[in-house]
This record gives structure tokens, sequence and C-alpha cells, in this order.
């Protein structure tokens, strides 16, 4: 049976489908996705079904035979996400090849004034000017790991001011458009409009623009503080990241 689906998060190794009709968990697809005038297929595997929207049933799923092509997107290796202040689903102005971006301290302070960074293009083979990709579904960027999680212990961070929007989302609530006060390696504080007692765990997406390509990651509050005189909360929040192999 074909069903058309809503792809609603994307990794390397899986991602988030919505679909009209129940599968099971354990039940094996075949995917396939249109590439410009070519057809990219990948078997793969539901894990669990997280949650329900109007539109359908949403599960978690893994590609059995990842191949590095399917999404049209390059990962970065795994443990460059440590040095990372901020990730963006970028493209190539030149080739329009897709990248998710971990950003140090320069590029994010480039995006935030010019809505761009100066990078290499490994395709090009030049260096090139990167913008932040559209999105071509609802959202696209990282699934909740699915194993446990553990806060990243390197808690003293230098900390980088910066005044770029970002996007909370909990799971049973609409997502929240926040403005963040300062980054770092570890975590961000942001003011929002809702409170988030101490413990909450949520997703981030930062620096977030309204129809991009997001990429959200895990946080955990780690403090919550009232500003009665603006009638906001004030935020810090810890990334999260599942453990590491050996660890």
């Amino acid at each position: 049976m074909k069903q058309t689906a809503q792809t609603l998060l994307v990794s390397r190794n899986g991602g988030v489908l919505c679909l009209p009709e129940k599968v099971l968990p354990g039940q094996e697809l075949t995917l396939r996705r249109q590439n410009g005038d070519d057809w990219k297929m990948a078997r793969a595997r539901v894990l669990a079904e997280f949650d329900r929207e109007p539109e359908g049933f949403l599960y978690a799923f893994v590609i059995l035979e990842p191949r590095e092509d399917f999404w049209g997107i390059d990962f970065p290796a795994p443990h460059m996400a440590e040095e990372a202040l901020a990730r963006l689903l970028m493209e190539c102005s030149f080739c329009q090849r897709r990248e998710v971006v971990y950003l140090n301290e320069l590029q994010l302070k480039s995006f935030e004034v010019r809505k761009c960074v100066a990078r290499l293009c490994t395709h090009c083979d030049a260096p090139s000017i990167w913008i932040e990709a559209q999105s071509t579904a609802k959202q696209e960027g990282v699934p909740k790991p699915v194993q446990e999680e553990r806060v990243n212990p390197h808690r003293k961070k230098n900390r980088v001011k910066a005044r770029v929007l970002a996007c909370i989302r909990r799971r049973g609530f609409q997502e929240e458009v926040a403005v963040c006060e300062d980054l770092s390696k570890g975590g961000l504080s942001f003011r929002s409009r809702n409170q988030y007692p101490e413990g909450t765990r949520a997703e981030v997406a930062v620096p977030f623009t309204p129809g991009a390509g997001a990429i959200f990651v895990p946080i955990r509050i780690v403090f919550s503080q009232a500003l009665p005189a603006v009638g906001l909360y004030r935020h810090g929040a810890a990334y999260v990241r599942p453990p590491m192999d050996g660890a």
C-alpha cells in the first residue's frame, strides 16, 4: 500500500513521519523521495508512535541502510557538535547544496547581522556565501534521541551575547518563538512569554527563522526567573545529548 507522508524531522539515520493511517512499531517501510528528476529510495523501520496531529499519526523511524545522498543534506561528524554555538540548515548560494552547519562565534555574529555566513563549499571547491535553507516540509531538523540523554558535563563555557530568535518546542504545548540573550557551547538563555519550570525537558532551534529549515536539539531548563516589569520570564537551559558509545 502506498501512502504520501510528510517528513517533519530528519537526521542522518532516521527522522519523524506524519502518516495518515496507523502502522505498527517494527513495521518496515520503503521510503521514496524526489530529488530533482531523480528518485531516492531507502528501507526504514518504524520505531514508535509518539504523538498525533490533525493531519495524522507521528512516527519515529530509523533508516536500515543509511545512504549519504537520501535526504540531499550533508551532516557533519557528531563530534563537531561539541564546539557549536548554534546549528542551521544552510545552502551554498552557488550550487544550492544543503548542509547542517555548526556555527562558531564569528559565524554566529555574521548571521546575526547579515543573515549569511562565508564558508568553504566542498562541492564547489571554493569559498561561497551560505544562506539559511528554506523548508520544503513543515520542519526539518534533528529528531529527539531515542536513547537516554545526559547533560553535557562541560558547564563552564564562555557565553556569547546574541539577540536572535529561538523556537521552543515542548510536547503537548504550542511552539513558542522566544528571544535568545546569549549562547554557549553548553546551553543558552532566553526570554519567553511562558514559564518553563526548572528541570523541564524541551527542544530548541536557534537561530530560528520562520519558514526556514529549523534544527531542534534537546535542552533542560536549569533556571527560571520572572521579570514582572515586562511580563516575561528569563530562562537558562543546558543542552542534553545521548551518551557516547563506551561512555
